[in-house]
């Protein structure tokens, strides 16, 4: 059987450029000598290199040019790689979308249209599932462009997102035809950024030791309920037994101190009574640095597993994740982290967040400690409820850590396992099954 066909428009001599822009000067120096060039101003396809080339038996990197002219019906993938920092509606308006702003050849998109031909959207990394975005994709790819919308493949790193989907097609009375509804994928595309650190070296979990910290809580952005669970420790004075990140200001918004970023009226509306002492006491704290690291990309990826002295010297993680009071269930690297060093969580996300993970295989710690908070829809008694467990963890003596340390080692080990051997070609052979049978 004929491999299918990831076509690009633009394929250097070590690899394809993306889709998404034309390429510049730089885009073409990283696609042929693989230059390490520090530049937002370049860009290389990601897709290939992190998705499809886990596949190299059944899908082929060709050029866009010649699909028109080889003869045979063999399906192709056009691909498009999202930027995470840009509005993604912004890519789907009229006649000015991503179609047109990257030049797909004409021909591509009427083989689209009408035969053998597919448009994959990339956002692993992101979570957009709300119902604007969801428009915006039927809106252009449909009205606009008239593409049955099985063609248009839709990756997203939101793992409830098939739910999400369906609940947005039943409140707007889409057909449950093909031609009417997106192919969603999810895949939680963090998991692998790790490969090289797993290859490198295995993280060793200390069964006789009892560490010096409790907790640790990485924290950048500012979120509701980072600052919430932040807030929460200062009231338990457990920010002293914990390694804990928190900026001074809003990184986003640089102006905004953290006395002007606390969304009082959301702890109010959640049920959280913190005093003026509180927040008083942690902000004289801050800035709250672990590591003093800056770089997004070594924040994110953890090159050289440099963050691995502050997981071996405490217990638990508090993981925050990206989404918490919103439907779109996320796993981040910052679900990751913990799992690649062996080291229990908690995890402040959105609920379903654990359910996510033991679909994938993973294993959690409802053995220790009350996992209900991830059935709770509702963030003000999620939180709460989370609240709780890091009261109890507090109250552990040295002879209940260190025999949770001993119980716990099955799990994280299994975990490390799981994502040592967690594979992109799933994703992959997944989208190639969905493209060869709607073919067939």
């Amino acid at each position: 059987m004929e491999k299918t066909k990831i076509a690009y428009s633009w394929i250097g001599p070590r690899g394809p450029i993306w889709n998404t822009e034309l390429p510049n000067l730089l885009s073409f120096a990283a696609a042929s000598e693989q230059c390490s060039i520090h530049s937002h101003n370049w860009w290389s396809d990601d897709i290939w290199i992190n998705l499809f080339i886990h596949a190299k038996d059944k899908y082929e990197v060709y050029p866009a040019f010649n699909i028109e002219s080889d003869g045979d019906n063999t399906p192709f993938i056009y691909p498009f790689s999202l930027a995470w920092r840009i509005n993604f509606d912004h890519y789907f308006l009229g006649n000015t979308g991503i179609l047109e702003f990257s030049h797909m050849p004409g021909h591509l998109i009427k083989l689209v249209r009408e035969n053998n031909g597919y448009i994959l959207i990339n956002h692993a990394v992101e979570a957009f599932m709300a119902p604007g975005y969801l428009s915006a994709l039927h809106s252009y790819f449909n009205n606009t462009h008239g593409i049955p919308l099985h063609k248009i493949i839709y990756v997203t790193g939101c793992i409830n997102s098939k739910e999400l989907y369906e609940q947005y097609c039943a409140n707007n009375n889409i057909p449950e035809s093909k031609e009417h509804r997106l192919t969603i994928i999810s895949y939680p595309s963090s998991q692998s950024i790790f490969k090289p650190n797993l290859e490198e070296s295995e993280a060793v979990y200390d069964t006789e030791t009892v560490p010096e910290k409790l907790f640790l809580m990485w924290n950048r952005r500012y979120r509701i309920h980072r600052i919430a669970l932040s807030l929460m420790l200062e009231s338990l004075n457990l920010i002293d037994k914990t390694y804990i990140s928190f900026s001074d200001s809003d990184i986003e918004r640089q102006t905004n101190k953290f006395d002007q970023s606390i969304p009082y009226h959301t702890l109010r509306n959640w049920g959280i009574n913190i005093s003026q002492e509180t927040v008083n006491a942690f902000a004289s704290r801050l800035p709250l640095t672990i590591d003093n690291e800056t770089n997004i990309n070594q924040m994110c990826e953890d090159r050289g597993n440099v963050s691995r002295p502050y997981y071996q010297n405490s217990l638990v993680s508090l993981i925050t994740e990206t989404n918490f009071d919103n439907p779109e269930v996320t796993l981040t690297e910052k679900s990751y982290k913990p799992i690649k060093e062996k080291h229990p969580f908690i995890i402040a996300g959105v609920n379903g967040a654990l359910k996510g993970l033991h679909r994938a295989g993973f294993k959690t710690f409802s053995e220790f400690w009350d996992e209900s908070y991830d059935d709770i829809a509702c963030p003000a008694t999620r939180i709460r409820a989370i609240k709780q467990i890091i009261e109890e963890i507090s109250t552990w003596d040295n002879d209940k850590i260190l025999d949770f340390k001993r119980k716990v080692k099955p799990i994280l080990d299994h975990n490390y396992n799981v994502l040592k051997n967690a594979s992109p070609r799933t994703v992959a052979l997944e989208i190639n099954d969905i493209v060869r049978g709607n073919n067939a």
